[in-house]
Order: structure tokens, then sequence, then C-alpha cells
């Protein structure tokens, strides 16, 4: 049996009855194991600090800063952090504008003008027809909504003139009340 004191055995070994005393119930079983112990805490901060200033833990903090600083729980210096943006050597591509003369520059820059013209024709026609074809669509929906009222499905075994000729009429049109 080792020798285990008394702040690393759980409150329940500590404190059964009749067991208080008794070295037999002091067993591994009742060694407290919880992460957020303030014993095992401070064990795994101690031994977490000598592997850092350790020479493993110096080459690491070259190597690997972002691992090493997350170790020691705290924020990456910024003159480890890594750039967000690409970096490139200075002339590293020549654009080819620059690798024409003057002449041909000009030439150039016209056809692109003139391609870029014919591009802008084409979108506004294209535009057009768009427009068009949306007011053609529009005046059908308001034709459609306006004669809607005379063009309806209805019952073919119906007549046409029912209730509008005849006694029908006389009755749905009758101005006094009489008894038949």
């Amino acid at each position: 049996m080792r020798n285990i004191s008394n702040s690393k055995i759980s409150y329940y070994g500590r404190n059964r009855r009749g067991f208080l005393n008794n070295p037999r119930y002091k067993s591994d079983g009742r060694v407290k194991t919880k992460p957020n112990n303030r014993y095992y805490s401070s064990e795994l901060k101690r031994i977490t600090n000598e592997f850092l200033l350790s020479p493993e833990g110096q080459r690491m903090k070259e190597e690997d800063p972002a691992r090493y600083y997350s170790m020691k729980g705290q924020k990456i210096p910024k003159k480890h952090q890594k750039p967000r943006y690409p970096i490139a050597p200075v002339n590293a591509y020549v654009p080819e504008q620059s690798k024409l003369s003057y002449e041909d520059l000009q030439i150039k820059l016209e056809r692109d003008l003139e391609k870029r013209k014919q591009q802008e024709a084409e979108d506004q026609k294209r535009k057009q027809m768009k427009r068009v074809d949306q007011e053609r669509q529009k005046r059908n929906q308001e034709t459609y909504a306006r004669e809607q009222r005379y063009i309806y499905w209805c019952n073919p075994n119906e007549s046409i003139n029912k209730n509008k000729l005849g006694s029908s009429r006389i009755i749905r049109n009758k101005k006094y009340d009489y008894y038949y």
C-alpha cells in the first residue's frame, strides 16, 4: 500500500464511518481524478513549465511559436504571426503593356477601346430587348386582368340565359310582396 496524502483521497474515501483511519480503504480507487482538481492542475502546470524551459521547449519556440505560446496560455506576439497577404518579390510580374513600344501600345489601346464599345453596345441591345419583353409581359397581364370577367370556366350543361329571361327575371325585380 502506497503512502497517499489525505488531500489526494476523495471525501467519500476519507469519511466512511468506521473506516476513517483504516489504511486498507485508502486504495488507489479512492484517489481524486478530476482534472480541475487543484493538485492535478498544479502538476500539469509544473510539467508544462519544465518542458518549456528545457532545450526542446526553446527549440519549439523558434520552430513552432504558435504551439509554444498556446502551451503557455498566451497570445502569439505579432512578430511571430504570419501575414495575411501574399508576399511576392518586387517586379515579379512585368505586364505585357510595358514590353510594348509606344506605337504598339497605342494600337492595342485603340483595339481594346473598340472591343469595349462593342461589348457595351451588345449589353445595351440585350437590356433593350429585356425591357421590351418585360413591357409585353406587363401588357399581357393587364389585358388578362381586364378581360378575366369575360373569359372564365363555365358549366356547359347549364343554360346560358339562366335567370335572365322570363318569370324568374320578373320575380327577381318585383317591387311589391304578393302572396302566391
